[in-house]
């Protein structure tokens, strides 16, 4: 007699039985389910108008009623007197793994969306979801219902409390049918009692079960689930996306939550970013970023954070860190976590930061060691979007921490040399983001610091010590080493801390002028203070002036981008307030100076040497009857004279209309070049005369008052190049974007600011001039466009500047010592020319006498490189294209011309061996014009190309001409006709160059159809 269970599977077999004869899908299922209750002992029959979908959800409930039983059967515990359950097979579990698909697809998922086809909340689904004709409100809720109930009560035989039986059915239902079951469940169970009524009533024995049922799903499992949900066509009601909202939440409170939701959106392995890179970023930190409603916001984020800042450890990959790197800036960005802000950067501060900031020896708050915030710090910056607010709030608190660090690690070489430079380059990376304002505060407050001790032991773990591993400089200085020639002068032997020559480097690699220049004010003003005061410790002048001269020597070179005397507004401004006559003292006026080699001159000569600087030959005349004694006053107002200078020197454009302080320097100076001692005598003077001579320079005349309209222009014009100054390309596209516009003419009613101002045209002309050399298309193409609005707002001398750039300055041997940058510029300006034309239409007649003349000069000059005579003739093409009455004065000579170039540059088919023998040898080719584009070789085949191309244009247009009005039957003579037809014959039937044959046939057909025009055929 069979088993219970071989009688469950033979039934479920017959379910999906793949035996029959092929029919349809309906006829199939119908056979099946006949079968099914025979074997079943159920005299049910399916009538053949049955739906499809409800003899799908027949064979559904048939499968979930033999999953179950097959449960029942294998799903008891082992226990003393009791049974073993039986074994199921491969095959068997494989049957059973089909009915369940079957049941949640057939059954959960259709009853599903026919549910939420007519729910309250949910929008009514598109044409493409089939109508079924079923109530949904009762009978599909109602087996719903029933089959969710079926599904939890084979998952939970005994309850909620009881136990959940050890099956192959149960591990595929957690593994993959985890979402099935709870969308049905989340829908029925947290049914709001506002939607619930006697037909739709709530389930709500599902609320424990389910919740058990979570417990038993691994975290991924769970995100993936809910997940999916939340992302499911149709889309859930509101209150299930809530429901699972929160339920993500939870989820990430659990040990391997946080990591098992990157691994549910991002995937295991380290694949590239692809499209939709930025919306899981979005999404999982929305998921983060929402707090559990049973959850306290300080308790979640206490628990979450210290999760995400571990993805940032070197064992993860790049995807998890750049992701946790990514959410971490957005939680502690103001403008999206307002809400919980406080709580948030509390907390990432306490792991990020607070281990950098105390020491590990003297307590235990520090959760993580030094080296690993340090590390984590790193990842999290190198890997995170370059957000100048995030980097500023990381690294401003710990900066005088993390100097003290690579200080001590440039002095120690048995440091991990990525260490280092991973650690340069986050302190530069700060220095390169933050105001000035915040900067200079931070800097100050380095030199004003104790230096912090650290020791590095041999696994690289940075500790904090109480005393240094580096040694005294002063206690490897013998005698002898002063005396040697190689001394380094640069170096500490004091121990000052922070070491000047170091500082100023680590400075230095800001690239920041504007934070180098206030610092050194600063630093004058704080080394002027001290030298004032007596009282003050003399070490700490003595390091002012130490790091003001490093400034002086590795700041103040040349143009570069760290020259402090670039950016002269806060110099002028220390140098207005040492020199106004109330901070100066009645003795510096009369009193006399000595040598003027002992005290601080920030001018550098190329023959003073440091020897000199540190020379005290002076110090003698101290004692000299009559000799002048330095003060600390006259010192800083000598430097500051000096200091004026050396900014007028670096700044050729500096001058009183561009920096009004000089009016009041210059003021100040006055008396200092009239009663000031011997030695700031003759430097006010020079300072008054070289401001003296700026100003005129600069003089101009007095501009007319503007009205609002072109002040807004103005302001317009003044931010655009402002713009094109920048470094980053789509900020000078968009200063050019901005004078193209104001260049632009106006479309009526448009209260957009244009230029009325035409002694600016010149200089936007000049920028437009330089921006068509850019490689960058966006930018040619705006200054093409942009000089072509020029010529039609300010018309014929805008077009004359333009033909000057193109065909200008070729006489005599101008065109043999053109460059490939001046040829590929006249290009340039050939296709702003060409927008010109095209843009003129009809009116070309107004600019056809500048425009012609010129371009037919290029061309008849043979000297010329074949490149520029070629693109005049596509110019001539262009004008003959846009406006063929305009070109009429120039038809007959032009014409003639182009037969002329095609008699004398045709290179015949036949004379060509020597050619044929270069394509033999591999390494001679022949030269062509895109080989050679400065050649002047006329035979090359794009200039004939181009002649045939212009001289069938004008054929064309006068045909056209001829048929629309019987204008121009006389223009082209017999003789020219007879000529021209035998030229292009002759073209047509020897030249070397495939193109040009095939133009001059066509070209002989279009002069054919001329003859006929003029004969009235």
């Amino acid at each position: 007699m069979p088993s219970a269970l071989s009688v469950a599977l033979a039934d479920g077999a017959c379910l999906i039985d793949s035996t029959s004869s092929k029919t349809d899908l309906k006829t199939a299922l119908i056979k099946r389910l006949s079968n099914y209750y025979a074997r079943y002992g159920d005299e049910r029959e399916v009538p053949d108008s049955s739906s499809l979908e409800n003899v799908q959800l027949e064979t559904a409930l048939a499968a979930l009623s033999v999953v179950t039983r097959v449960q029942q059967i294998i799903g008891v515990d082992e226990e003393p007197g009791v049974d073993r359950p039986p074994l199921i097979g491969t095959r068997d579990l494989k049957e059973l793994g089909t009915l369940l698909s079957i049941a949640f697809r057939w059954g959960i998922d259709s009853l599903y969306a026919r549910v939420l086809h007519a729910w309250p909340e949910t929008s009514p689904v598109s044409n493409a979801q089939r109508i079924v004709e079923i109530d949904p409100s009762a009978e599909a809720y109602a087996t719903l219902t029933s089959m969710t109930s079926d599904l939890l009560h084979l998952l939970f035989p005994d309850g909620f409390r009881g136990r959940i039986p050890q099956t192959l059915i149960t591990t595929t239902i957690l593994e993959k049918h985890a979402m099935d079951v709870l969308k049905s469940a989340m829908l029925l169970g947290w049914l709001p009692k506002s939607l619930a009524s006697d037909l739709r009533p709530v389930f709500d024995a599902a609320r424990p079960l389910i919740t058990r049922f979570l417990n038993f799903l691994s975290p991924l499992q769970t995100i993936t689930a809910l997940g999916g949900i939340l992302s499911s066509i149709p889309h859930p009601p509101q209150y299930v996306r809530k429901l699972c909202i929160s339920l993500l939440g939870q989820q990430l409170l659990r040990p391997q939550g946080v990591r098992s939701l990157c691994t549910a959106v991002f995937g295991e392995n380290d694949s590239p970013a692809d499209d939709s890179w930025i919306e899981k970023l979005q999404h999982i930190t929305r998921v983060f970023l929402t707090v559990p409603s049973n959850v306290k916001p300080e308790e979640y984020f206490k628990q979450v954070i210290p999760r995400i800042v571990a993805l940032l450890a070197p064992p993860e990959s790049s995807m998890t860190k750049r992701a946790a790197a990514y959410v971490i800036s957005r939680m502690l960005s103001a403008d999206t976590t307002s809400k919980y802000q406080d709580v948030i950067s509390e907390t990432a501060n306490a792991i990020l930061l607070r281990p950098l900031l105390i020491n590990e020896a003297e307590t235990a708050e520090a959760k993580i060691s030094t080296s690993s915030a340090l590390t984590t710090l790193i990842s999290l910056v190198s890997n995170a979007d370059p957000s100048p607010t995030l980097i500023s709030a990381l690294l401003s608190p710990v900066l005088l921490t993390l100097y003290s660090l690579l200080y001590h690690m440039d002095h120690v070489k048995t440091v991990d040399p990525s260490l280092r430079e991973s650690l340069r380059g986050l302190t530069t990376t700060w220095g390169k983001i933050v105001g000035t304002t915040d900067g200079m505060d931070i800097l100050w407050s380095i030199i004003q610091s104790n230096e912090i001790k650290w020791n590095i032991d041999l696994e690289g773990n940075v500790i904090r010590a109480t005393t240094s591993e580096m040694p005294n400089p002063l206690s490897l200085l013998t005698p002898q080493d002063f005396k040697d020639d190689d001394y380094d002068l640069n170096s500490n032997i004091l121990s000052l801390y922070p070491d000047p020559n170091h500082f100023v480097k680590f400075l230095k690699t800001f690239d920041r002028a504007d934070i180098s220049s206030d610092f050194f004010v600063k630093l004058l003003e704080a080394y002027r203070d001290r030298n004032i005061d007596d009282d003050e410790d003399p070490t700490r002048a003595l390091l002012y002036m130490q790091i003001i001269m490093q400034m002086q020597a590795q700041l103040t070179d040349g143009k570069s981008s760290t020259n402090i005397l670039c950016k002269p507004t806060h110099l002028l401004s220390f140098i207005k307030h040492v020199l106004e006559p109330q901070a100066i003292p009645p003795r510096i006026l009369k009193g006399r100076h000595q040598d003027s080699g002992a005290h601080l001159n920030l001018l550098i000569h190329e023959d003073d040497t440091e020897v000199d600087e540190l020379s005290d030959e002076g110090d003698s005349d101290d004692d000299t009857p009559g000799a002048e004694i330095i003060t600390p006053e006259g010192e800083m107002i000598e430097t500051s004279v000096n200091l004026l200078l050396a900014i007028l020197e670096a700044n050729e454009d500096l001058s009183a209309r561009n920096a009004p302080l000089l009016n009041d320097i210059f003021l100040f100076l006055e008396p200092l070049a009239r009663e000031g001692s011997e030695a700031l005598r003759p430097l006010a003077r020079e300072a008054r005369m070289v401001m003296t001579a700026r100003l005129a320079s600069t003089s101009s005349g007095n501009r007319a008052l503007l009205s609002q309209d072109e002040e807004t222009a103005h302001d317009v014009y003044q931010k655009s190049l402002k713009l094109l100054q920048d470094p980053i390309l789509p900020v000078r596209a968009h200063g050019l974007l901005l004078l193209r516009q104001l260049v632009t003419p106006s479309m009526p009613d448009s209260k957009d600011p244009k230029l009325t101002d035409d002694a600016l045209v010149p200089a936007i002309s000049s920028i437009f001039l330089q921006s068509i050399q850019d490689d960058d298309s966006y930018m040619f193409l705006n200054a093409v466009q942009g000089l072509a609005a020029m010529v039609d707002r300010f018309g014929k001398d805008v077009l004359r500047m333009l033909i000057r750039e193109y065909a200008g300055g070729l006489e005599g041997l101008g065109a043999s010592n053109l460059t490939q940058r001046d040829l590929d510029t006249r290009i340039r300006v050939g296709e702003a020319l060409a927008a010109v034309i095209r843009r003129c239409g009809e009116a070309l007649g107004s600019y056809v006498d500048i425009l012609v003349p010129p371009l037919f000069n290029i061309l008849r000059l043979r000297h010329m490189p074949t490149t520029l005579r070629t693109s005049s003739l596509s110019l001539l093409a262009d004008c003959e294209s846009t406006s063929p009455l305009a070109m009429l004065p120039y038809v007959t000579d032009l014409s003639n011309a182009m037969l002329d170039i095609l008699q004398l540059e045709m290179v015949p088919a036949n004379l060509k061996p020597d050619d044929k023998k270069d394509e033999e040898t591999p390494e001679t080719q022949a030269p062509s014009m895109d080989s050679e584009p400065l050649s002047a070789n006329a035979k090359f085949p794009p200039l004939r190309r181009a002649a045939l191309h212009f001289l069938t244009l004008m054929v064309r247009e006068t045909t056209k001409q001829i048929y629309e009005s019987s204008f121009g039957i006389t223009l082209f003579p017999d003789d020219f006709t007879r000529r021209a037809k035998a030229t292009l014959g002759y073209v047509a039937s020897v030249d070397s160059d495939n193109i040009v044959r095939i133009m001059a046939r066509e070209a002989v057909e279009d002069l054919d159809q001329l003859n006929k025009a003029i004969l009235g055929l």
